[in-house]
């Protein structure tokens, strides 16, 4: 009877995604039933060989995120400028998405429908790595961005460098009370 429950509960385990239990910080179950001393020496071998390939798999990965890193060009240009989500539907504060390589700073102006300046930003955190290149992102500050399409400009500085200038304009729909 004992052998049976025991089967059963490792067959449920075994068809439970190993990566769902690491995922979920449940990875300590693995390593009780493979250090307990009455698992049979046959699951004991199959939870070892599930253990290393999940380190197997987590060193592959933090191969791939340090390949990544190493990949990326630090080269001052412009790449892509976009807001999103575009367009703005009942979203309060969308964003700017900048790719301009490693700048010293980064100057954001955003223009009402009726061309006043509602938002002047000066960004000098080191950017992200997204998608394998250097980026900024500016999230609007302001709740009360009328409804129309807002315009933006981006300027990029860098110590010796021609800076580099992008715009563009971002729809705002406003879902407010009627």
């Amino acid at each position: 009877m004992h052998r049976k429950k025991l089967f059963i509960f490792f067959l449920g385990m075994s068809l439970y995604s190993s990566s769902m239990l690491f995922a979920q910080g449940r990875d300590n179950i693995f390593y009780d039933v493979y250090n307990s001393t009455s698992a049979p020496a046959a699951y004991r071998k199959h939870i070892g060989v599930r253990l290393k390939g999940r380190e197997r798999f987590e060193k592959r990965k933090a191969d791939r995120k340090a390949a990544r890193q190493q990949a990326v060009d630090p080269a001052f240009k412009l790449g892509k400028v976009y807001a999103y989500p575009n367009p703005a539907v009942g979203v309060k504060h969308p964003a700017i998405h900048i790719e301009s390589g490693l700048a010293d700073k980064v100057e954001i102006k955003i223009y009402s429908p009726a061309g006043a300046l509602l938002e002047e930003a000066v960004i000098t955190d080191t950017p992200k790595i997204m998608r394998g290149v250097y980026a900024y992102e500016y999230r609007f500050a302001s709740d009360n961005t009328p409804s129309g399409t807002c315009s933006y400009q981006i300027r990029a500085y860098k110590t010796g460098e021609t800076p580099l200038e992008a715009s563009g304009s971002l729809v705002f729909v406003r879902m407010g009370q009627w």
